[in-house]
């Protein structure tokens, strides 16, 4: 039995279809636990914010990871000022902790379009809004300090100009448990990716599963990389970085003469929570070319091989459900669904990565002045609870460097990830519950900051896909670009490929459709603003904007 794989529009070649047990994905499993996930809620529709513009923007070469960003000079492990950030396409918002003069908490907000890496907004602050256990209120703008400057380097680096204050360095803050660190460091339990390789004008060149872990036998740190050629794969010997989930990787073996597959000679590898990035040095047909490499996790966790649903112990994609594996929810911005009024209000900054959990509440005191509460544990079995602090005492803007100290600590924030049925309930990687201190439970969701949130629009942008033959063992691997919107329909620019959304249940579940050599093929794709999918792999959004970190620093 064989495949027929395209690897890009000019290079295909033959190759059995089959998966190594301990590599790859089993491509009819996660297609089918896909189509029992619960259809999106009128709520989340109600939770877009309507964002338009007609300009033309300059596409980014990375997409700044949503979550908790610090000041790089600020990082010092005590309590301080930070920035909460969420960019979806070319939509920035932004939540920034910090003080008063006088010394109190305070929160700052300022949105609009990225232009390029880069936005100068207004930063804007409100009063008035809701406090713990308090009824429902609206806050009132209360004016601006002046314009914010953020840049960008890459997913993970760049600037903010306060108002009254030069350009300082930021970066994603990052944090990991101390059970992650025994599973995936000390006993190299496997991580899986999907991943593309981008030549040097930023096309996709190679798509390939990439697995990192170790093997208990001898403790060697290895990358198993699948689908780049046949069967069973290829694996390379690791070396990781001191203190970094970082990775050298080089090929133990040597290309054989007339070898058609693409052969990995040596990688270079970070992982910086859900996101892959690197470096890999190919030869194919002889010649030597330097790839960069994005990629996007699934899970981790290979108790006997990663191929199937029961394996999973940590998994990243909304499109496998049933398992018990502990979902991980998507970081940036989340909103009480019943409070969704298109008012200012307060809102949520959530960051779950590698076993633990980050959450900045912006709301208001009693007496109506803007605050917000911190707090943070560790995240098991899709929940969490920790205590909020309130501090006082930090960083003005334009003020001179203070470390800021316990003001009050309010109580408990509980989170999770599970959307309550009637009869029933499932893990979600951007639905769940929230309990303030002194207030129940209530349902919460991601926020979504572009228009067209689940029709063809959406679809738009460029993908691998893997499209299987309706009759017959072929398969393509195939990057596609989706240009256009005809109907209910997204399709490429010459028309070949068309994609769908075709059962109104499963909206974020997406069909495509490819005519050729007088055969019918289909892929799946899953695409919801904040989840990521197990089976296709979005390389840029519908404004050319490429969806990883970019030319992110390796050691």
């Amino acid at each position: 039995m064989s495949v027929f794989v395209r690897f890009s529009s000019t290079k295909s070649i033959s190759m059995p279809l089959e998966h190594p047990k301990n590599i790859d994905l089993k491509p009819g499993d996660y297609v089918k636990k896909a189509y029992r996930i619960p259809a999106l809620r009128p709520a989340i529709l109600a939770s877009v914010l309507a964002v338009s513009c007609t300009a033309t923007w300059a596409a980014r070469s990375f997409t700044p990871q949503a979550g908790t960003w610090a000041i790089t000079e600020e990082l010092d492990g005590k309590p301080g000022r930070g920035l909460a950030i969420d960019v979806q396409g070319n939509t920035f918002f932004m939540q920034v902790f910090g003080y008063e003069q006088n010394g109190d908490a305070t929160f700052y907000m300022a949105t609009g379009q990225l232009d390029g890496d880069s936005i100068t907004v207004p930063l804007m602050q409100y009063q008035g809004g809701r406090s713990f256990g308090s009824d429902a209120r609206d806050a009132q703008e209360l004016g601006s300090p002046g314009n914010v400057t953020v840049s960008f380097s890459n997913g993970l680096q760049g600037t903010v100009q306060f108002p009254g204050e030069p350009a300082r360095a930021i970066q994603r803050f990052e944090m990991r448990s101390e059970d992650y660190l025994s599973r995936y460091w000390e006993k190299g339990k496997t991580r899986y990716f999907l991943s593309t390789m981008l030549d040097a004008s930023e096309n996709p060149h190679w798509f390939a599963g990439i697995s990192v872990g170790k093997l208990t036998e001898d403790k060697q740190w290895k990358v198993w990389v699948s689908e780049l050629r046949d069967y069973p794969g290829q694996t390379l010997d690791c070396t990781q970085v001191t203190g970094k989930d970082e990775y050298h990787c080089t090929s133990t073996e040597t290309q054989t003469p007339n070898d058609p597959f693409p052969f990995v000679q040596s990688m270079r590898l970070r992982i910086a929570n859900v996101d892959l990035v690197g470096v890999a040095e190919v030869i194919s047909q002889g010649v030597k070319q330097t790839y960069s490499l994005n990629g996007a996790a699934v899970g981790g966790d290979d108790r006997g091989g990663i191929a199937a649903c029961a394996n999973w112990q940590d998994l990243y994609v909304g499109d496998i459900s049933g398992c018990s594996a502990t979902l991980t929810p998507s970081s940036g911005t989340w909103l009480v669904r019943d409070e969704v009024t298109f008012k200012p209000g307060r809102g949520i900054a959530i960051d779950v990565q590698n076993g633990m959990a980050l959450a900045q509440v912006f709301n208001y005191l009693p007496n109506g002045d803007p605050t917000f509460h911190m707090g943070s544990g560790e995240y098991q079995r899709g929940k969490t609870s920790f205590g909020l602090n309130r501090y006082r005492g930090g960083r003005p803007l334009g003020g001179p460097s203070a470390i800021a100290e316990l003001a009050q600590a309010v109580g408990d924030l509980t989170l999770d990830f599970v959307v309550l049925e009637p009869t029933a309930q499932s893990s979600s990687r951007i639905e769940g519950g929230i309990a303030f201190p002194d207030e129940v439970r209530k349902p919460m969701l991601r926020m979504a900051m572009e228009p067209g949130l689940l029709d063809a629009q959406s679809l738009l942008g460029q993908w691998w896909l893997r499209f299987d033959a309706e009759s017959g063992n072929q398969r393509v691997i195939e990057a596609v670009t989706l240009s256009r919107v005809e109907g209910k329909d997204a399709l490429s620019a010459d028309g070949t490929v068309r994609c769908s959304r075709p059962n109104p249940r499963f909206l974020p579940q997406g069909v495509c459709v490819s005519n050729r050599d007088g055969k019918v093929y289909r892929a799946s794709l899953f695409q919801q603003v904040g989840n990521r999918g197990s089976y296709a792999l979005q390389v840029r959004d519908r404004h050319g904007n490429l969806l990883g970190l970019g030319d992110v620093p390796l050691e």
